[in-house]
């Protein structure tokens, strides 16, 4: 993409990913246009890709829209995450910097003091983006981290999502800090083992909240 159909993918994609564009809203390509300062050609283009990753729909009369976050989507999404993620973070192994581990492994086991419940949820589930992309960031193969980064920042929104209904995150934290001591110990077949058993109770969590 050009640069300036890039940063109006990056931009319009974070707000999709933080709420600010919530499922189902539409999307002004003109607004867009003025709050960005630039031309329709980036700002279209831009929306062409998010269409292609699943992140909007677009109606010839009716305009762009926020995809919703379906039972189908949402099936679809760990099911492509449990058939490659294990297999991502098995190659990962070893290739972490132990002190982004560390970093890592100490945020999810003390969160900042004093936080309200909303500021922990959304602590959680950015710690939960970050992780994930820390280990996508060592992973080899470029086609599968494209794929899989998509797949991520789906995941995301679909947390977003699942914590309106779900305030337990005791069972998350744990999964976390396991898939970290695993790196930490350099254990491919423990990491692979704590991935899958974390994605597997994912998506036990995302069909009894969604």
């Amino acid at each position: 993409m050009r640069d300036k159909a890039q940063i109006a993918y990056n931009i319009i994609k974070d707000k999709i990913l933080k709420g600010e564009l919530p499922p189902l809203s539409d999307i002004s390509e003109e607004s867009l246009q003025d709050e960005l300062d630039i031309s329709r050609t980036p700002v279209r283009e831009a929306i062409q890709k998010l269409k292609k990753e699943g992140f909007v729909y677009i109606y010839s009369r009716k305009g762009t829209i926020v995809s919703d976050i379906t039972v189908d989507l949402t099936k679809s999404i760990y099911e492509v995450r449990a058939l490659n993620e294990p297999y991502a973070a098995r190659g990962a192994c070893g290739k972490i910097p132990r002190e982004r581990l560390l970093r890592m492994r100490e945020a999810w086991m003390v969160p900042p003091a004093d936080s309200v419940m909303e500021e922990q949820r959304d602590y959680f589930i950015n710690l939960d983006r970050d992780l994930h992309n820390m280990i996508l960031e060592y992973t080899d193969n470029k086609f599968l981290k494209d794929m899989l980064q998509v797949v991520n920042d789906h995941s995301h929104r679909i947390r977003l999502r699942i914590s309106k209904r779900n305030r337990q995150y005791g069972s998350s934290i744990k999964d976390h800090i396991e898939i970290i001591e695993a790196f930490l110990e350099e254990d491919a077949d423990r990491i692979e083992q704590r991935v899958r058993h974390h994605i597997e109770h994912a998506i036990n969590e995302a069909f009894e909240y969604l």
